[in-house]
Order: structure tokens, then C-alpha cells, then sequence
């Protein structure tokens, strides 16, 4: 994936291990972020995500358990023709002690996790096929 540094204190992105799914994104800046309102971080670069392909931001997850830090629009998707600076909207689950969130520049918080995209064409009809399940909803495949 081609990627473009915006900043002076870019890092590329990298899987921290040989097994792990996501490329880990390093913080271009210091920043701060709480539970009461969304954060908007520049995150120093631009990409080319491959073709047939979807960029998918997210929170790490063990700042995420451990901090409670989520991307406010739950999921940051970055379209493969979309070529401006990456941004997220960070916030965080609201705490017992609402302590905000702080980082340094270099700091790892979110990851992008590349998968390909499966492009369908809508049709309209009548009726759907079957299933077992049928019209049974939420809750109706047990706990």
C-alpha cells in the first residue's frame, strides 16, 4: 500500500507481530481525548488502499479494554480512491472517573485493517428464499 507522510513526525505503519491482522498507526502528535465529546486527530498521512480493497480504522484493542477508547463513528472507513489525510474522531466510553485519555507523538492507539470488498448489485423482488430461521430476530439463535 503507497502511502504519503503528511507530517513531520510520520511513522510508517507496521503489524507488530508476524501473526497480528492489522498495521498499527503511530500517533504523529501528542493529544488528548475524554467521554465528552469526539476528538478529531490528524494522523499524519495519506494511502492508496489496493484496489478491490477497504481501509477499516480502529481503536487497538488493548486501548480499547483497557481505556475504554473507541472511533466515534464506530468504524473509520477509508475508501480505496479516497486520497486526502487520514483522520479519526476519537472519543471515549464514558468512566466512573471521566479521566481523559493522554498520548505522546509516537504512541500506538489505533490500527487499519485491509480487507477486500465484495461489490454486489441490489435487485429488487418480491419475496427472499428461505431459511431455518426464517423471520426470527434478535435473540432467536440462543445466547
Amino acid at each position: 500500500m503507497q502511502i504519503q507522510p503528511m507530517s513531520a513526525h510520520f511513522r510508517v505503519p507496521e503489524y507488530s507481530t508476524p501473526g497480528a491482522a492489522a498495521l498499527d498507526i503511530f500517533m504523529p502528535q501528542a493529544g488528548r481525548c475524554d467521554s465528552q465529546r469526539a476528538t478529531k486527530v490528524a494522523l499524519g498521512f495519506s494511502a492508496a488502499v489496493p484496489p478491490g480493497h477497504v481501509a477499516l480504522l480502529l481503536p487497538r484493542s488493548g486501548v480499547g479494554f483497557k481505556h475504554g477508547l473507541e472511533v466515534n463513528n464506530t468504524c473509520g472507513v477509508i475508501d480505496e480512491d479516497y486520497r486526502g489525510e487520514w483522520f479519526a474522531s476519537l472519543r471515549l466510553k464514558s468512566t466512573a472517573n471521566n479521566a481523559p485519555l493522554q498520548w505522546e507523538a509516537g504512541d500506538r492507539l489505533l490500527q487499519v485493517l485491509i480487507v477486500p470488498v465484495l461489490r454486489v448489485i441490489p435487485q429488487v423482488v418480491t419475496e427472499l428464499d428461505t431459511t431455518d430461521r426464517g423471520l426470527a430476530g434478535l435473540g432467536s439463535t440462543g445466547r
